[in-house]
């Protein structure tokens, strides 16, 4: 298993997706930061001009962070998988199930790498270029990535699951959305009338993420309180077993 991550590894470093992307998603907040300064050059009293706007742009909406974990998996073995490599690995003497976690531990270190980079240049281009006002710090962006870390992690699972079990990548990713968008809503709008539901439903991560309340005047994030932090951490963890046993049961099924 060694063996395959470390090929593994020099596969995806050479692989143009891997710089693309990390690239693309660090340029995005720092046009977006370009674009506030440009705003605080032609308006000097511009409102969202602050940190604490280009803040809150991330800490208001944690599920882009699962979001960009789906998108890293496609880039890195969508193809992969659709040029048959997967056959001639099995056929080498690598199990299913060290295929899939070896494939999950290089690709969690590739997301680190892009995660790590891209709040780097977030945080740096905006303290260097926009006003240090309003209620959302860096370090609520911080706290945001320790709290949503497993909910991301089990997103990216899942996201490696349907990659391999879909062999339509339109397909994969509608059941991504399924699970962890539009099946979430259901359940919330069911538990208006049903209190048993609505219990349920506050446990999955898109829900309680959408009750926060972070804008311009108010940061006052889930994870902020030790109750809010406990759900962020219990039910990505869950979701991590959850979905790890999943994609080792489901692979040993898939016709690769």
């Amino acid at each position: 298993m060694l063996n395959y991550i470390k090929s593994e590894f020099y596969r995806i470093t050479r692989s143009p997706g891997f710089y693309v992307t990390g690239a693309v998603f660090t340029a995005i907040p720092l046009l977006l930061n370009f674009l506030l300064f440009g705003f605080l050059m032609a308006i000097p009293d511009y409102r969202y001009s602050t940190t604490s706007f280009s803040y809150s742009n991330l800490v208001a909406s944690p599920m882009i962070f699962c979001a960009a974990g789906l998108v890293l998996v496609y880039v890195l073995y969508e193809g992969h998988k659709r040029s048959g490599s997967l056959k001639n690995i099995i056929a080498s003497g690598i199990s299913r199930e060290k295929l899939f976690m070896g494939q999950l531990i290089v690709t969690f270190c590739a997301a680190a790498a892009i995660l790590v980079l891209t709040l780097a240049v977030y945080i740096l281009s905006a303290s260097l270029l926009l006003p240090l006002k309003g209620p959302v710090t860096a370090m609520d962006m911080i706290r945001e990535t320790v709290a949503v870390l497993p909910v991301a992690a089990a997103a990216l699972i899942f996201a490696m699951v349907v990659v391999l079990v879909f062999d339509r990548a339109s397909s994969g990713i509608l059941c991504w959305i399924c699970v962890f968008m539009l099946v979430p809503q259901i359940l919330y709008y069911i538990g208006m009338a049903v209190p048993s539901v609505n219990a349920l439903a506050m446990w999955l991560p898109y829900n309680f993420f959408s009750s926060m309340a972070v804008n311009q005047s108010i940061c006052e994030p889930i994870w902020n309180t030790p109750e809010g932090f406990a759900r962020c951490m219990i039910a990505g963890f869950l979701g991590i077993v959850i979905f790890t046993a999943f994609g080792l049961l489901s692979i040993r099924k898939k016709e690769l």
